[in-house]
């Protein structure tokens, strides 16, 4: 599916580099569903550029964990496994448990004065659109709540490793957060993890945290238990 491409401008130099982006993109919304081959000739014509770019741009995607390149076959959007998925799960955990630790002494020592009202403030607007059943909306809100604690914890190299991991993430956690019982463990989660940030109790934060990531991983296998089997 590749009618959502917004067309690209023909700035040689960095061209590659945007075609990437818009490509990332499309699969992280999703746009491109996992097992989806990328055509090339569609998305050359859907953002005005050679297939040549189009290629170029897919071929550095792939360390990203977004495709896999298969000899013969071409470039398939991944499809994760559920061991792949636990591993992340894993992974996310520990750094937000540790970006939320260090949020909440960053508040209580003063250096984040601003953090608990912006936490506050996503907070309010998750109820709002949870009342309103967008969905999508939702999903965007939830990723600037994770984000907001990553970037209060003062460790940009923390937040470039969950970045790239939440990327990855994208392909199957859309899915479960369209669901209003998991929307709503989800903001009660998010809520005890915004008290202990305010309060500047960093071991209570770290808890929180962790707890909604392992939470969110067991939403996330009730989920795709309850999903009939295909064929």
């Amino acid at each position: 599916m590749t009618t959502g491409a917004k067309s690209i401008g023909p700035r040689r130099a960095t061209l590659a580099v945007e075609v990437r982006g818009e490509i990332e993109r499309m699969i992280v919304e999703g746009e491109l569903a996992a097992g989806e081959k990328l055509n090339e000739l569609s998305l050359s014509n859907a953002m005005g550029v050679s297939r040549g770019t189009v290629r170029e741009a897919i071929r550095s995607l792939a360390d990203s964990g977004l495709i896999d390149l298969i000899a013969n076959r071409g470039a398939f959007v991944h499809e994760t496994t559920l061991d792949e998925v636990r591993n992340l799960y894993d992974l996310r955990g520990a750094i937000f448990a540790m970006a939320c630790a260090a949020a909440a002494r960053r508040v209580e020592q003063g250096h984040e004065r601003s953090l608990t009202a912006q936490l506050t403030r996503n907070l309010d607007q998750m109820r709002a659109t949870h009342a309103q059943a967008d969905t999508a909306r939702y999903y965007a809100l939830n990723i600037e709540f994770h984000d907001l604690l990553l970037r209060g914890a003062g460790n940009p190299k923390a937040k470039t490793m969950y970045d790239n991991l939440v990327k990855e993430m994208h392909l199957f956690r859309r899915k479960g957060l369209s669901i209003a019982s998991n929307i709503a463990r989800s903001i009660e989660e998010h809520d005890t993890i915004t008290k202990a940030v305010a309060t500047g109790d960093a071991e209570a934060a770290r808890r929180a945290a962790l707890d909604h990531i392992v939470g969110g991983f067991g939403r996330y296998i009730t989920m795709i238990e309850a999903t009939p089997a295909s064929g």
